[in-house]
């Protein structure tokens, strides 16, 4: 049998993020325990913003990912439009759907969160992951809600609520080519 060495500077895995029962709880989600929710905010952030991806591949929306360093995730272009995107993800519903506080940093770094000043991205995209759902916005907040009643018709229209966002900002989504399903 042949073996595959590494490349140098990438590294397998660690053990304990590839156990048996690390993929066992893994396995169950959304229902898994809120630890195990916040070590694996990030992978859980990016399961998100994937997502998100798909969603803009399928409406033939082009983007580009941005690191952590910027207050946006992905630029998309609508015509000759660049436009950004911000991403944020929920994997607990309330009794009412989906809340989100629009908050920039994390809970335990070394400055906290903090709201992102107007004028930092575009668009928003909230994303109830355990329900596969996806709500686009360019409406300035520092909360929003997905409510429970929503879920059903984002799904199966995923590109509407798009159309909806970019109409606010004055653009007009059949001229400039995007679908809405």
């Amino acid at each position: 049998m042949r073996h595959q060495p590494c490349l140098p500077g990438l590294d397998a895995p660690s053990p304990e993020a590839t156990s048996p029962a690390a993929a066992q709880v893994m396995l169950t989600y959304p229902n898994i325990p809120g630890r195990v929710l916040c070590e694996r905010a990030k992978e859980l952030g990016l399961a998100a913003e994937i997502y998100v991806d798909s969603i803009l591949t399928r409406l033939g929306i082009p983007f580009a990912q941005f690191g952590e360093h910027a207050a946006f995730d992905r630029l998309i272009w609508i015509g000759s439009r660049c436009l950004r995107m911000q991403i944020k993800s929920r994997h607990r519903m309330s009794q009412t759907g989906y809340d989100f506080e629009i908050r920039k940093g994390y809970q335990r770094g070394p400055i906290g969160t903090r709201p992102y000043s107007p004028g930092e991205f575009d668009l928003l995209a909230l994303v109830g992951l355990p329900h596969d759902v996806v709500r686009f916005t360019s409406e300035w907040r520092l909360s929003h809600r997905i409510e429970c009643r929503e879920i059903p018709y984002l799904r199966a229209h995923p590109g509407r609520s798009l159309t909806a966002a970019l109409a606010d900002l004055g653009l007009d989504p059949v001229a400039d080519h995007v679908p809405t399903d």
